[in-house]
C-alpha cells in the first residue's frame, strides 16, 4: 500500500512554519507506490518543482532512504541539481552513522551561506565542498545528470516529437520506473492537475500510470521512457518547418556519441531559427516605449514558417519571452545570453549586428555603458565589445534613432 499521508518528521530550521509548503512537500517526496520500488532504487535522487502564482519556481531536491520510507529533501530557488544531490548524500551518510552534530553543522552553514558567485568553490566543512554551477551556460553531458539520462533513454525521433509537443505547449506526461528519470522536469504528486486545461510537463512514476490513465487524459502526450514509446494525438512534428527539423535531427545524430554541450546547442540553434527574427518585429518610435509587432514577425517568413509563427505568438511561453525582452529594452538594461549570441553567430533572419551592439552598450539608469559580456573566445563578441567601447558616451535616445533608421520595420 502507498503512504497515504506522508508527514514531515524533522525540519531545518526548526521554526520554519510555511503551512502551505510543508504538506505539499511531504506529498511530492513520495510520488509512487512504496512497494513498487526495488532495493536498488532506494537511495536514488530525484527532483520536483513547485511553481507559485507568479511563475517563480522552487525546487525540491530529494533522496530516498530507509527502505523508501524516509526521504531527505532540500528546498531551494537555485537549480543546482548536482550540488544539492551531493549534499543530500552527505546528510544521509551522517544520519546513517548517527553523526547528528556534523549534520546540524552542515545544515547551519548551508542555510546561512550567501549565494556565491558562479564557478567559485565553497567549503562547508572539512569534507564538504562544491563548485557553484553557472546556470547561464548550456547543460553538458555527462556533467548534467538530467540531460544525460534523457539522451541515453530516449531516441532522437522521440526527442523530436517531444520537442514539437513542447513548442505547441501540450499537456505532457513522462512515465518511468526510475524516479531520477521522471524528474527531468517535475514529479507528479497529487492528481488534481492531470486533467487541467493548461499545458504541463509532469513526470509520473510507472507505478501510478494506470491510476493516472483512469483520469480523463484527452489530448495528452505520454512518453514511456522504459519502453521508449510516445503516444500523441497530434501531428505536431509534421507541422513544423521541415528544414529546421531536418537540421536539428542531423545535429542530434552527429552528437549522439559525444560529450559536451552539443545536444543543448542543437536545440538552441533550432530555437534561434524559429524565433530569432523577433528582432525584426520590434517597433521603435522616438520618445515611445519599444513594442513588438506580431504582424511583422509573422508576415516576412516562408509560408510554412508563417503558419507555425501564427500559432507561436498565441503561446504563453512566447508571450512571456517577448514581454521579458521588452521590459529589459525599455528599462535601458539590455541583455546578453546564449540565445542572443547564437542569433548573432548564425545565419538567421534578424541577426543584425547593430541590434546586439545596442544591447551590449545600454544598461538601466546609466545611459550607454558596457555590459559584462564574454569576449575572449568569441570573435563576434569582440566586435560587440569594440563597438561598445567606441560608443560608451552615446545616449539611449540616439542609439534608438540609429537603430530605427538602420534595421527596424515600422508596423502600420
Amino acid at each position: 500500500m502507498p503512504l497515504l499521508d506522508p508527514e514531515v518528521r524533522k525540519q531545518f530550521p526548526e521554526d520554519y512554519r510555511d503551512q502551505e509548503i510543508l504538506p505539499t512537500v511531504a506529498k511530492f517526496c513520495f510520488p509512487f507506490y512504496v512497494d513498487s520500488l526495488t532495493v536498488g532504487q532506494v537511495g536514488q535522487n530525484f527532483t520536483f518543482v513547485l511553481t507559485d502564482i507568479d511563475s517563480k519556481q522552487r525546487f525540491g531536491f530529494c533522496r530516498l532512504s530507509s527502505g523508501a520510507k524516509t526521504c531527505f529533501c532540500i528546498l531551494s530557488y537555485l537549480p543546482w541539481f548536482e550540488v544539492f544531490y551531493k549534499l543530500l548524500n552527505i546528510l544521509a551518510d551522517y544520519t546513517v552513522k548517527g553523526q547528528d552534530n556534523q549534520r546540524c553543522e552542515l545544515l547551519q552553514t548551508l542555510y546561512k551561506l550567501p549565494i556565491p558567485e558562479p564557478a567559485s568553490s565553497v567549503y562547508l566543512s572539512v569534507h564538504s565542498y562544491f563548485t557553484v554551477p553557472d546556470i547561464r551556460e548550456l547543460p553538458s553531458i555527462p556533467e548534467n545528470r538530467n540531460l544525460t539520462e534523457y539522451f541515453v533513454a530516449v531516441d532522437v525521433n522521440n526527442m523530436l516529437h517531444l520537442y514539437a509537443s513542447m513548442l505547441y505547449e501540450r499537456r505532457i506526461l513522462i512515465c518511468c520506473s526510475k524516479l531520477s528519470t521522471v524528474s527531468w522536469k517535475s514529479n507528479g504528486g497529487p492528481f488534481l492537475s492531470f486533467d487541467a486545461p493548461m499545458p504541463y510537463l509532469i513526470g509520473v512514476h510507472l507505478s501510478l500510470i494506470e491510476k493516472v490513465r483512469n483520469i480523463s487524459l484527452d489530448d495528452v502526450v505520454i512518453l514511456n521512457v522504459d519502453t521508449n514509446t510516445l503516444e500523441t494525438p497530434f501531428d505536431d512534428l509534421q507541422s513544423l518547418p521541415n528544414d529546421i527539423i531536418s537540421a536539428l535531427k542531423s545535429r542530434l545524430k552527429k552528437v549522439s556519441m559525444t560529450t559536451g554541450d552539443g545536444v543543448a546547442r542543437a536545440f538552441l540553434k533550432a530555437q534561434a531559427a524559429f524565433f530569432g527574427s523577433y528582432r525584426n518585429a520590434l517597433k521603435i518610435e522616438p520618445e515611445e516605449p519599444i513594442t513588438f509587432c506580431e504582424e511583422t514577425f509573422v508576415s516576412h517568413r516562408s509560408a510554412t514558417m508563417r503558419q507555425f509563427l501564427q500559432n507561436a505568438i498565441q503561446l504563453q511561453l512566447f508571450k512571456q519571452f517577448i514581454d521579458g525582452r521588452l521590459d529589459l529594452l525599455n528599462s535601458g538594461e539590455g541583455f546578453s545570453d546564449v540565445f542572443e549570441e547564437e542569433i548573432n553567430l548564425g545565419e538567421y533572419d534578424g541577426s543584425d549586428k547593430l541590434y546586439h551592439q545596442w544591447l551590449s552598450t545600454v544598461r538601466k539608469g546609466s545611459g550607454a555603458i558596457l555590459n559584462t559580456v564574454k569576449t575572449k573566445a568569441n570573435p563576434a563578441m569582440k566586435t560587440v565589445y569594440k563597438f561598445a567601447k567606441d560608443h560608451a558616451k552615446m545616449g539611449i535616445r540616439e542609439v534608438k534613432i540609429r537603430l530605427k533608421q538602420k534595421v527596424l520595420e515600422i508596423c502600420i
